[in-house]
């Protein structure tokens, strides 16, 4: 069993390595338990000549493909991986329908993979049947629900919205701020540095005060609760919109107004 005392205590994992395409800056991540031993690919939406090698020259047996979400910058890779490894493809049961070939994991399942010990979290918010992946000895690879310093937006493909998407921010946040968090784009956070410094989360947590700024965004009149850097360099802006609607939005979308 994965637990969260368990995972902050132990020595980190043997093999832990990352690609990362340069255009997306999406993630593809590899985990092996030992050399010799099994590994687990989470994504495929970089560039894979980086994990083929590490599987090689680790000599590590590629047991399961797990698929955070369905967007083709994290499973791109996907069909390549299964042709030359022959690893079966994972995915939560609401995104296997998107994710060709896929099997299916529940929520809260958990499974070994050799000396690996994977729990399946529901993320969901982004896509309707996000997962998340929590890795005894690694962390918790989050795909894009949580980036260091920013949140997924909930409007684009299959999206299911923000209170979906508050509620896995606060099923992470109730983890122990050591543990080690692994996004689909850019670089590497942990738990207690989110909770300190994402400004997102700081106000959902009642940290900081909401922004009162009016704004447009997407066509619709709104005001700014934060807006802050992304992890593309650019910005991503939590809308409240005079329906009372909330929703998580590109900052390219969104323009101030007055009044």
């Amino acid at each position: 069993m994965v637990g969260p005392a368990r995972l902050c205590a132990r020595l980190p994992v043997v093999i832990l390595e990352r690609s990362m395409d340069s255009v997306w800056l999406s993630n593809a991540y590899l985990v092996g338990d030992r050399e010799g031993g099994s590994a687990l690919v989470i994504d495929s939406g970089a560039p894979l000549g980086p994990l083929v090698a590490a599987l090689a020259r680790r000599r590590l047996k590629l047991k399961a493909i797990l698929t955070t979400h369905r967007h083709v910058d994290h499973v791109q890779g996907h069909f390549d991986l299964v042709r030359a490894t022959g690893a079966p493809v994972f995915a939560l049961r609401p995104e296997t329908r998107h994710v060709p070939g896929s099997e299916p994991l529940d929520g809260e399942e958990e499974r070994a993979w050799g000396g690996l010990q994977v729990r399946a979290l529901a993320l969901p918010g982004h896509t309707e049947g996000h997962a998340g992946y929590l890795i005894e000895d690694a962390g918790l690879f989050t795909g894009d629900c949580l980036f260091a310093g920013s949140l997924g937006g909930t409007v684009g493909p299959g999206a299911s919205g923000f209170a979906d998407a508050r509620r896995a921010v606060e099923r992470i946040l109730a983890l122990p701020d050591p543990t080690r968090i692994h996004p689909g784009h850019s670089g590497p956070t942990t738990v207690g540095a989110e909770r300190a410094g994402n400004p997102f989360l700081r106000v959902l947590t009642g940290r900081d005060p909401e922004g009162q700024g009016r704004c447009i965004a997407l066509g619709r009149t709104g005001r700014l609760v934060v807006q802050a850097r992304d992890y593309d360099g650019g910005t991503k802006a939590w809308v409240r919109f005079d329906d009372e609607e909330d929703a998580l939005v590109p900052g390219s979308r969104v323009r101030a107004i007055s009044g």
